[in-house]
């Protein structure tokens, strides 16, 4: 499971890649955690960039409610840290 830190909020905590375009990965919101909700719209998708970060490292982060999201609808998260931990 990739965990995103990001000072002064909640971490997101991610369970697998869906998909990867220029440098982006898709990510899905691991199965046993709370949606992101803001308002009434419940957001299980995430983009990161880079795709894939290495633990310890820099990570920017923006959640989505359909992944066909364009840019336009993706809302900030910030910038965090990359964590990987057991979900057993």
């Amino acid at each position: 499971m990739l965990v995103i830190r990001v000072n002064g909020k909640r971490p997101i905590k991610l369970e697998r890649k869906l998909s990867e375009s220029g440098g982006w990965g898709l990510w899905d919101f691991h199965r046993a955690e709370s949606s992101y909700t803001l308002g009434v719209k419940t957001h299980r998708l995430a983009r990161i960039k880079p795709a894939e970060p290495a633990a310890g490292k820099p990570v920017e982060i923006f959640i989505m409610r359909e992944a066909s999201a364009p840019e336009s609808e993706w809302i900030s998260f910030g910038e965090g840290v990359a964590a990987y931990e057991s979900d057993s």
